[in-house]
């Protein structure tokens, strides 16, 4: 999945009032048939391309449990870093900022997106194993032309996509999240949109005071091989999914990050002396899923929290044990 959607799980988090569920559209565009490479070139253009651009723009969000919101994003590469800024529109002015990316990483997801698995392990299965792909045709959005993607799953463990990509820049401007059922768990899109805006005027709004700013955290490069937990052993997790990494968070969590190139789940693993409810909640497409884990005498609370079902988080947890 493009950067942007990895920002709205966390969005996703922080907006809480409910809504009723919606369909999607009776009528979808007309099916385009398609091949792969099509595709990839497609999803390439999605994950890289759009990185290299500096823009600026508004969008609305909307998920389950939450009325639509709007933000304004900045995006701008200076000295080949990335710099990124999510601004709040509705209720209390907040602020995510996130800089320090190089502008020519590549996240594992990216790696995943354009089917080169030379550098991350032959283990990993392909993404037309997991997904189904067709673009669906085109799509005016925020008054700029973009391809149609449908994205299905192949199997129970993960959720499907419908993409509208940017014709010119790659970008996604439109992005619904669906169940199995076709409903959309999350959606966002773009109501306006401006390429290369002046960027000495966006670095100075920046810099201005913001009642509650937040630093996000910044994604991992990929390394060359893929790596495993240091101290757990995940036994199991949906097939596609890779190991992304992982930290070692202040309150002394381990913080575990997998995904499949679209979808993303992390696992919290900590120690703890109190009563670990057990069950699952959900804003959202974002699921948590909490169980307790005992391992050596100790408990351990574990928390599966992503983009994915819950027989999968289940699965996951049920299938952790220490080194």
């Amino acid at each position: 999945m493009p950067n942007i959607s990895l920002w709205l799980s966390s969005l996703a988090l922080a907006i809480t009032t409910s809504v009723q569920a919606q369909t999607l559209p009776s009528q979808a565009p007309t099916s385009v048939q398609t091949n792969l490479p099509g595709v990839q070139a497609l999803l390439s253009k999605m994950s890289q391309t759009a990185a290299h651009i500096n823009y600026r723009g508004s969008f609305t969000y909307q998920n389950l449990t939450s009325e639509l919101q709007s933000f304004r994003i900045e995006h701008w590469i200076e000295n080949g870093i990335e710099h990124d800024r999510f601004l709040f529109l509705n209720g209390p002015e907040r602020l995510i900022v996130r800089d320090g990316q190089p502008v020519d990483c590549k996240a594992l997801g990216d790696e995943l997106l354009q089917g080169d698995f030379a550098k991350i392990g032959k283990s990993l299965i392909k993404m037309d194993q997991l997904y189904q792909f067709e673009i669906r045709g085109r799509e005016r959005i925020a008054g700029r032309w973009s391809r149609v993607l449908q994205v299905l799953p192949k199997d129970p463990f993960r959720y499907g996509y419908l993409l509208n990509i940017d014709d010119e820049t790659g970008l996604v401007l439109k992005s619904w999240l669906i169940d199995e059922n076709a409903r959309p768990l999350e959606r966002y899109q773009f109501i306006a949109l401006e390429l290369n805006p002046d960027l000495s005027q966006m670095k100075s709004k920046s810099q201005q005071l913001h009642e509650h700013k937040a630093v996000a955290n910044v994604t991992p490069c990929n390394p060359t091989e893929l790596g495993q937990p240091s101290a757990w052993q995940v036994a199991w997790v949906p097939p596609g999914f890779a190991f992304a990494g992982e930290r070692q968070l202040a309150n002394g969590q381990s913080m575990l990050m997998y995904t499949d190139g679209l979808s993303t789940f992390s696992i919290f693993i900590e120690a703890t002396t109190g009563i670990v409810p057990e069950g699952s909640g959900k804003r959202g497409a974002t699921l948590a899923y909490m169980s307790r884990m005992v391992v050596k005498d100790v408990v351990y609370r574990v928390s599966v929290v992503g983009e994915i079902p819950v027989a999968a988080a289940v699965k996951i947890a049920q299938n952790i044990t220490g080194l």
